[in-house]
């Protein structure tokens, strides 16, 4: 039985990075701690995971810029892939953006096709007149 939660802490954040890893998400120039999590969740975002029977399969961090609802992180175990659980997550984050009434936002990469379809499927268009820039130091 697969169920989605919203609850977040420490012990969850430590086994969320696991799923990162073993997806190919993690990248520790995202910025992507404990602390900055929970910075999120304090101001309006969320953070979904899958459980199939207590155990996270699949993550996905939800923030808000108070303009649109932006969708990070959606990862799932690869033995659990191809199972629907992706489309239980995208499920959720779209009743958070109907709930909040905010666009709901993501970005993918170019050659992730899978994930761009399951995102086609469920009515995200691509901007492709839009390129995505980040600037990745704080200081």
């Amino acid at each position: 039985m697969i169920t989605i939660s919203t609850d977040f802490n420490k012990q969850i954040y430590q086994k969320i990075v696991k799923i990162w890893k073993v997806t190919g998400i993690s990248n520790p120039e995202r910025c992507d701690s404990f602390e900055n999590i929970m910075a999120t969740l304090e101001k309006n975002a969320v953070f979904l995971t899958a459980l199939n029977n207590d155990n996270i399969i699949a993550t996905c961090w939800l923030t808000s810029d108070y303009r649109r609802l932006h969708l990070h992180h959606m990862a799932v175990l690869p033995e659990f892939q191809n199972k629907g659980i992706a489309q239980l997550l995208i499920d959720k984050a779209k009743e958070f953006s109907k709930e909040y009434k905010l666009q709901l936002k993501l970005e993918v990469n170019k050659n992730n096709q899978i994930a761009k379809n399951l995102y086609l499927k469920n009515g995200f268009k691509i901007l492709d007149s839009f390129i995505t820039m980040i600037r990745r130091d704080i200081n």
